[in-house]
């Protein structure tokens, strides 16, 4: 602690040593009072740019934090078809929030910062974050900007294309239409008795890359030409690159090796299910296989895992494992209707984090399944997709940093890292001894 009170050094300005009022020892003298008044300065000016450093990181964490919620807010109402849902504004609020990610003024003022000796070791961890999620984003090319911004057009026509798509299968029996999600699809050719439900139900599912097939290939070949006037492979390299740190290349190399270590485990167990099922070879088709491997089990499941008690058995869970959201406030989502999203998701409007005067700003999160209640599985699936998209709800209220820059799902944010602790919850719904204590007597 710095004494600054001129009053607690004994002695006469210009002399060689002094006798510390506080300590009592004898140190070396100022050199005159200018000397005193510049170090008093000096702490001060210190004092005041650490402050500076301060109040920049509060103001980016604010600006931050609101171009991701309101981009957020609208992905979640325009995913879950709600009404007044506008992919005009998803598509206004994300071209905002990227242009913020890309704006190399934000780089440098972060760097600037950075450069400071004042800068504490929490703000230049801080700082460090901002920097690596902004080189992230930044293109040295303004023809680069320019085509991703005409990507994130393409992307929504294409997801406004899907959501229009009526899906479903037609039944066999009645040649009638039959409306349903991909998610009611699959669970139909896992649960369904009938082959030819199972394989109208695996056509319903083809049908989907026929439908957006001309607009898909317009946003690959678009992400292509973005990631090569960038320098990388092509978009999956950069996406790779900027999300896990590694390139493309790397990726393969290991995933090839697995692949080869696997190969004639899979060939046996292809031939086992073919051998053992009463299918015979008829069980490695893609509409039974699903159906073939899962036996009566989902069947006889289905009563001990009733869907309306699925979020119980969630919350009951989690907190017999000392999981705890830290305040969070959750948006759930759980049940399929038309032109709903398709998959389950978990996203952070807010994404928590420590504000430097240590106040906590809670997470609030987003999270969806496709459940439909009256089908046969469906608490089943409701709960893994609890279990799962809980799972990353907890992961991420639980990040205690100060910023959100730390706490949001995107580059640099690892996507193994992110889907480590969820898929671990998730998998706990195939465990003998967790379905044995959950499952209602």
């Amino acid at each position: 602690m710095i004494n600054d009170n001129p009053s607690a050094w004994r002695g006469e300005a210009g002399r060689g040593t002094f006798t510390c009022r506080v300590c009592g020892k004898r140190k070396r003298a100022f050199n005159n009072t200018d000397t005193y008044k510049k170090s008093k300065a000096g702490v001060a000016a210190m004092s005041s740019a650490s402050e500076d450093v301060g109040a920049f990181i509060d103001n980016m964490n604010e600006k931050y934090l609101n171009l991701h919620k309101g981009f957020e807010d609208n992905f979640w109402s325009t995913k879950m078809a709600n009404k007044g849902a506008s992919s005009e504004e998803l598509n206004r609020t994300k071209l905002e929030y990227d242009a913020f990610l890309r704006d190399k003024n934000n780089l440098a003022a972060v760097r600037s910062f950075l450069e400071r000796e004042e800068v504490t070791e929490e703000q230049r961890k801080v700082l460090a974050c901002m920097e690596k999620t902004f080189l992230c984003y930044i293109m040295e090319s303004s023809e680069a900007e320019q085509l991703k911004d005409s990507i994130t057009a393409l992307e929504t026509t294409l997801e406004e294309h899907r959501t229009n798509m009526k899906l479903g299968y037609v039944d066999p029996e009645g040649n009638n239409f039959v409306a349903g999600s991909s998610v009611l699809l699959r669970t139909q050719m896992r649960t369904n008795d009938k082959e030819g439900v199972r394989k109208a139900c695996w056509e319903g599912l083809d049908s989907i890359g026929g439908y957006v097939s001309e607009q898909f290939v317009e946003v690959v070949k678009a992400r292509n030409r973005l990631a090569k006037k960038l320098g990388y492979i092509d978009f999956y390299d950069y996406k790779v690159l900027q999300a896990e740190g590694f390139n493309k290349e790397r990726l393969f190399e290991m995933l090839d090796g697995l692949e080869q270590d696997t190969r004639q485990l899979m060939h046996d167990a292809r031939a086992a299910l073919a051998a053992e099922s009463p299918l015979g070879a008829a069980a490695l088709e893609p509409w039974n296989m699903g159906f073939s491997l899962a036996g009566s089990v989902d069947k006889k499941q289905d009563p001990y895992f009733p869907f309306e008690l699925a979020p119980a058995v969630w919350g009951k869970s989690f907190q017999k494992l000392g999981i705890n959201y830290q305040a969070s406030t959750m948006q759930l989502d759980l049940c399929d209707r038309e032109k709903k999203y398709s998959n389950g998701f978990c996203h952070w409007p807010i994404a928590p984090y420590r504000k430097s005067d240590g106040s906590w700003v809670p997470a609030q999160t987003n999270f969806t399944s496709l459940a439909t209640p009256s089908a046969l599985g469906s608490g089943v699936t409701a709960l893994t997709t609890l279990m799962h998209e809980g799972g990353h709800a907890a992961h991420f209220a639980n990040i205690d940093q100060g910023s959100p820059f730390f706490s949001q799902e995107r580059a640099p944010t690892s996507v193994a890292y992110a889907e480590n602790q969820s898929m671990f919850l998730d998998s706990l719904v195939g465990d003998a001894a967790w379905l044995a204590k959950y499952a209602v007597s």
